[in-house]
């Protein structure tokens, strides 16, 4: 008798899951179930997101729909709601300028003032990103 996808063919004891923590489970006929990159758990779990993980978490997330239709589980959040690529550019380019906008504030009453040390005052616990994204405006 031959096993379903569900199922290990030989022993049923096991399940896809463990025979695929083996590793190279596709050169034994199991479908590898491990996750391409960070999970929503994983996110939520971590001290610390960079912009790279979360960039590859949506870059994930893009190549599940265009090529399912739909994400696994350990993709999805509590409202599983397909986010439009294009909305998400323009949620970071929105971002952006908010920062550039209150830097511009800050650097109107301190002109002297680092990009570093507006960061520091704009988003405190994102300020290394932050300096990255601002700009000093022309004297």
């Amino acid at each position: 008798m031959t096993g379903s996808p569900e199922e290990p063919t030989a022993n049923r004891t096991v399940k896809w899951e463990e025979v695929a923590q083996l590793g190279m489970p596709e050169q034994i006929g199991c479908p590898d179930i491990r996750p391409l990159g960070p999970t929503v758990a994983q996110l939520l779990k971590a001290r610390k997101v960079t912009q790279a993980t979360l960039a590859g978490f949506l870059a994930i997330v893009k190549s599940y729909y265009e090529a399912f239709g739909r994400l696994p589980h350990e993709y999805q959040g509590a409202c599983n709601v397909p986010i439009p690529i294009e909305v998400i550019a323009l949620i970071g380019e929105n971002q952006v300028a908010k920062w550039q906008a209150e830097a511009d504030a800050v650097w109107l009453k301190h002109p002297k003032l680092s990009p570093t040390a507006v960061a520091r005052r704009i988003a405190p616990k994102k300020c290394n990103y932050v300096r990255q994204r601002i700009s000093k405006p022309a004297k």
